[in-house]
C-alpha cells in the first residue's frame, strides 16, 4: 500500500472518531438535560406587581436634648423607656450650683412682669380718663355749635318769641306815652319829681325791650360771630385730639411697650429655663447620659426621646419604577430581626425631585407603618414591597422559565403529548406585562392555559447544535 493511501486511510479514521466522539457528548448533554428538566403547567390566576427596597426605620420625632449651662445635676425624674408626655420635666440643676446669671434673670422676671402689669393699669386709669376728657370736649363743642347757631340773623327766637317782644315794646312805649303825660301835667315839686321817676323807668323799660327785640331780630355783630366762630373750631380740635387720645388708650398699652416687656420676660425665662430639662413632645426615653451628682457643662447630652407611635421607612426608588408610585398606597414590610411577621404600611410621601447616585437616579419614599409593634425599632433595617399593581385573572407565567434571546423574551415549551425531553421543546417569543417575585402576566403570546413550560431549560449552546443538526434527532425547532 502506497504511503499516500495509509495516510488517507489514518486521517479519515481521526475524522470519524472525532465526530462519533462529538455526537456522544451531544447525546450525553442532551441526556443530562434531559434528566433535570421541570416544568410548570400554565394557568390563569392573580397576581400582584410589586417594588422591592429596603429603608431604615426612624421615629417621625427625634430629639437630643442637651444642657444649656453649668451646674450640678440634682434629680433625674425619667428612666430609660420610660414613656413621657410633653413640657414633663426630665432632670434639674441644684440651685446651689447655678450660676449668677440666673440669679440675674430670676430677678429680671419680677421686674419685667412687674412693668408689665403697670403697663396695664396704667392704661386702664388712663383710658378712662381720656374718656371723660373726650365726653368733656363734646359738650364744649356742642355748646359752641348752639351759640354760634343762635346767634345768626333770625336764630335768636321763635315765632312766638318775636310776637312777645314786640308785644312788650308796644306795652313799654304806651307806658311811656302815659308817664310823659303824667310829666307834662304834674304840678308841684313832690308830683314833678315823682313823674320823672315814673318818666324815667318808663324810658329805661322801652329802650330794653325795643334792644332785645332788635337783638332777637338782628342776630349778632362781626366780632361777637368772629368769637363763636373761634370757639367752634376751638372746641373741634379740641375733640379731634380727645379722640385721637382715646383711640390710642382705649384698648390698653401700646403694643410696642408690650412687646419689649413681654421680650424681657421671655429672655428672662429662657434663661430659667436652663437650670431644668424638658421633654419637647411626648415619646419614649430612648436615651440616658446623666445622673445625679453630674457636674455638666453647655452642650452635655442628657436625654434622646423618641415618638415610637409613628414610625417610618425612608427608600428609593428608581426613576424606571417611580410613577408607579402613589400617595396610599399598601406597603408589606418585613424585618430580619422579627421573624415570621409581616407588617402594613402606607405610602406617605413621594418626592418630587430624584437624586442622582453613581449614575442612576432614584426619589426618595416615605412610608408610615400602620400596625408598628415593641419588635419594631428605629434602626432596625426593613425589606419593603410596595404593591403598584393588582391584577385578576391573568394568564400567569413563572419567572423561572423565561430567558432572553437574541434580544427577546422567550419560554421553552413541551410540545403536546411529548415527552419532557430537550428535542421536544418549543421556543416561544412573549411580551410581559405586570410582575411579582414569581409570575408575570402574559400579554402576548402562543401560550394557553395548560401548557407546559419548562422551568430550567437547557443552555442556548445545546439548542444551537440541535438546530445546526449536529445532535442526533434533530432540532426542536423543525428544519
Amino acid at each position: 500500500m502506497k504511503r499516500r493511501t495509509i495516510i488517507i486511510i489514518i486521517v479519515s479514521a481521526l475524522v470519524l472518531a472525532g465526530l462519533a466522539f462529538g455526537i456522544v457528548s451531544a447525546q450525553q448533554r442532551q441526556q443530562a438535560s434531559t434528566d433535570d428538566l421541570q416544568t410548570f403547567e400554565i394557568s390563569y390566576g392573580s397576581l400582584s406587581a410589586v417594588v422591592d427596597e429596603t429603608g431604615e426605620v426612624y421615629a417621625e420625632q427625634t430629639a437630643m436634648m442637651f444642657w444649656k449651662t453649668t451646674g450640678i445635676v440634682g434629680e433625674v425624674t425619667v428612666e430609660l423607656e420610660e414613656e413621657v408626655v410633653a413640657e414633663q420635666i426630665l432632670a434639674t440643676l441644684n440651685k446651689s450650683s447655678l450660676p449668677q446669671t440666673i440669679y440675674l434673670a430670676q430677678q429680671e422676671l419680677i421686674n419685667a412682669e412687674r412693668a408689665l402689669e403697670n403697663l396695664f393699669e396704667g392704661a386702664a386709669e388712663a383710658a378712662a380718663s381720656t374718656q371723660l376728657a373726650l365726653a368733656n370736649a363734646r359738650d364744649a363743642l356742642d355748646d359752641a355749635e348752639y351759640r354760634w347757631t343762635l346767634n345768626q340773623p333770625g336764630n335768636r327766637a321763635s315765632d312766638e318769641e318775636l310776637k312777645s317782644a314786640k308785644a312788650k315794646v308796644t306795652i313799654a312805649n304806651k307806658r311811656l306815652t302815659q308817664a310823659k303825660q303824667r310829666k307834662d301835667n304834674a304840678s308841684g315839686k313832690i308830683a314833678n319829681a315823682q313823674a320823672q321817676i315814673s318818666l324815667t323807668n318808663a324810658i329805661n323799660q322801652y329802650q330794653s325791650a325795643v334792644w332785645y327785640l332788635n337783638w332777637l331780630k338782628v342776630g349778632a355783630d362781626e366780632i361777637e360771630m368772629a368769637i363763636f366762630d373761634a370757639n367752634v373750631a376751638v372746641g373741634l380740635a379740641n375733640l379731634e385730639a380727645a379722640e385721637r387720645e382715646y383711640e390710642r388708650l382705649k384698648d390698653g398699652p401700646d403694643p410696642d411697650d408690650i412687646t419689649m416687656a413681654e421680650a424681657r420676660i421671655a429672655a428672662a425665662h429662657a434663661s430659667l429655663d436652663m437650670t431644668s430639662i424638658t421633654a419637647p413632645f411626648g415619646g419614649v426615653i430612648t436615651s440616658v447620659d446623666v445622673l445625679p451628682g453630674d457636674l455638666v457643662a453647655p452642650n452635655t447630652l442628657a436625654f434622646r426621646i423618641d415618638n415610637l407611635k409613628n414610625l417610618l421607612v425612608d427608600v428609593g426608588v428608581s426613576e424606571i419604577d417611580i410613577n408607579q408610585i402613589k400617595v396610599g398606597q399598601p406597603v408589606t414590610l418585613t424585618f430580619d430581626a422579627v421573624l415570621g411577621k409581616e407588617y402594613q404600611g402606607e405610602i406617605l410621601e413621594v418626592s418630587l425631585v430624584g437624586v442622582q447616585q453613581q449614575g442612576l437616579v432614584s426619589f426618595d419614599v416615605t412610608i408610615k407603618l400602620l400596625d408598628a409593634d415593641e419588635d419594631v425599632r428605629p434602626g432596625l433595617t426593613a425589606a419593603v414591597e410596595i404593591v403598584v399593581r393588582q391584577v385578576e385573572d391573568a394568564l400567569l407565567v413563572p419567572n423561572r422559565a423565561v430567558r432572553w434571546v437574541k434580544g427577546e423574551q422567550v419560554v421553552y415549551l413541551v410540545s403536546d403529548g411529548e415527552k419532557v425531553i430537550v428535542s421536544n421543546l418549543k421556543r416561544v417569543p412573549l411580551t410581559l406585562g405586570a410582575s411579582s417575585d414569581e409570575f408575570s402576566e402574559l400579554i402576548d403570546g402562543d401560550i394557553k392555559e395548560g401548557d407546559l413550560v419548562v422551568l430550567n431549560p437547557p443552555s442556548i449552546n445545546i439548542f444551537e447544535e440541535m438546530e445546526s443538526g449536529h445532535a442526533p434527532g434533530g432540532g426542536p425547532f423543525g428544519p
